[in-house]
């Protein structure tokens, strides 16, 4: 319970850091925000006392956009991904989390962005938004949808790859085991702990594919590490 307090404490304050250091932010042509959004991560983790293992760094290049597809296991996973890896990354997030005061207008003014599953004609437009960012940022999306209870990958749908054709990027597959132990679902408790990540090769969406044989190849993918961690463990 302490380590959630400290954790829920830092998040309070750097989220008031955020706002203020935001004229910085964007004088800088958003360039600091990386810097500003990741190690925000990195701190909390080491706070609470989490450590990730990842395997697969070497695929990634800094200085590249990418669409970063991960399987969805808790809402832990953001920092784990975002503390783990080297980019300036925003992510695609459900309508809902905007409307949380406070929270929800800071990560607007970051250029986070919120789709609209309910409404597809709105949730279109809000894709059309994040491929317009994607130039700037590589984009997080969880294709899953929604957690996973069980930790056993789900069919991934195909509404953020969209970005991978759209915004002409390529796909970086990221799969996570351990983070629901650290923070399970329906639990706002984070305990101390081992996550493993595995990063694998950027993929380039050839023109002949379909956004649900990309979505079946990458859940494929994701799901066969998943699988074998499980059994391993």
């Amino acid at each position: 319970m302490f380590r959630y307090t400290v954790g829920l404490i830092f998040l309070i304050l750097y989220m008031v850091w955020g706002l203020i250091v935001y004229p910085f932010y964007y004088l800088s042509g958003k360039k600091i925000g990386k810097y500003l959004v990741r190690n925000l991560y990195i701190v909390v983790l080491k706070l609470v006392g989490v450590k990730i293992v990842v395997e697969g760094l070497e695929n990634v290049d800094e200085n590249e956009k990418y669409l970063v597809v991960s399987n969805h296991q808790s809402v832990f996973d953001i920092p784990v991904i975002g503390a783990a890896l080297p980019l300036n990354m925003r992510i695609m997030a459900k309508k809902e989390l905007s409307r949380i005061p406070f929270f929800g207008q800071m990560l607007l003014i970051y250029d986070f962005v919120f789709v609209d599953r309910k409404n597809p004609r709105i949730a279109v437009r809000d894709l059309k938004k994040a491929v317009t960012l994607i130039k700037h940022y590589s984009f997080l999306v969880f294709p899953e949808g929604t957690r996973s209870r069980d930790g056993i990958v789900r069919q991934f749908k195909t509404g953020g790859i969209f970005l991978a054709f759209e915004g002409n990027v390529r796909i970086l597959p990221v799969a996570l085991t351990g983070v629901d132990r650290i923070m399970k679902s329906g639990n706002l408790i984070v305990r101390s702990g081992t996550v493993n990540m595995k990063v694998f090769p950027p993929v380039q969406v050839a023109s002949n594919e379909s956004r649900k044989d990309v979505a079946d190849k990458i859940q494929t993918m994701i799901s066969e590490y998943v699988s074998l961690q499980r059994r391993v463990s």
